[in-house]
């Protein structure tokens, strides 16, 4: 089964974890620990399936580093097993002049996809993207596209203005089709809570529901879909990915938020 088509929006879920910072937002990095399990399965082609994704954010005073890592173990319907690795790794400026991506994932140890390039914006807000692997590939993104960061603070803003869905395009280097349609819902606002991660407990979150779409008007179903549980610190949990052929469920169980690079600046 190659399931790569659809791990490439995962490293946007992993971005979409991390709160940008703005006026009135507290500053976050973190390091993350999910813990993947089999939640649903559609038809026969899927009969089970674990995993783990590690993430971290670093904040400087300027810029947003992310590196993500996704490893799923499936179980075919024949029995065979297949092991996909998924390394992605981002350098994303502040003001949203700019994203440096770096994409690799492999299937059973063959490499897969081989992604990396810097997305500029320009004149007008016109975004140009370069890649140098594959070298010589250039793409022009719509004006309006957000970086994952600026999308996620447009999220942010969203539920503050008590909105209930926003639908910006959005570019972060995992998709060959260039920037992607995306439809967020915020279902449900939740008061501060008992965690077993102290820093959570005292946070209000969101229950937030989040489908990609290529940039096809005729294209009616998301290349992918995912539910989580959103706090207004930017962690997540409960969350849920929909692959089509089948749904995992990922459970935050290891957290360390650490001190802003630039809370003394």
């Amino acid at each position: 089964m190659n399931i790569f088509g659809k791990i490439l929006c995962v490293g946007l879920l992993i971005l979409l974890l991390v709160r940008v910072a703005h006026a009135d937002a507290a500053l976050t990095g973190q390091t993350a620990t999910y813990d993947l399990r089999l939640a649903k399965v559609r038809g026969h082609s899927v009969t089970g399936a674990t995993g783990l994704m590690q993430f971290d954010a670093l904040e400087t005073c300027h810029a947003w580093g992310v590196t993500q890592r996704m490893t799923l173990l499936i179980r075919n319907e024949d029995g065979s097993l297949t092991r996909s690795v998924s390394d992605y790794v981002t350098w994303e400026a502040k003001d949203g002049h700019s994203l440096s991506f770096n994409l690799q994932q492999s299937e059973d140890g063959k490499t897969e996809t081989n992604d990396a390039g810097t997305a500029t914006r320009g004149a007008g807000g016109i975004i140009t993207v370069v890649y140098t692997t594959p070298k010589g590939r250039v793409l022009t993104l719509p004006k309006g596209t957000l970086f994952p960061m600026a999308h996620t603070a447009a999220l942010i803003d969203a539920g503050e203005a008590g909105k209930k869905f926003i639908a910006p395009p959005l570019f972060d280097g995992t998709s060959k089709h260039g920037a992607e349609h995306t439809f967020v819902a915020i279902t449900k606002l939740l008061k501060p809570a008992a965690s077993s991660f102290p820093s959570l407990s005292a946070l209000p979150s969101a229950d937030v529901d989040i489908a990609f779409y290529k940039r096809d008007p005729t294209d009616e179903d998301p290349d992918f879909r995912t539910q989580m549980r959103y706090y207004s610190n930017g962690v997540a949990d409960n969350i849920m990915l929909d692959f089509g052929d089948f749904v995992m469920s990922g459970k935050l169980t290891k957290l360390v938020i650490p001190p802003s690079a630039c809370a003394a600046k």
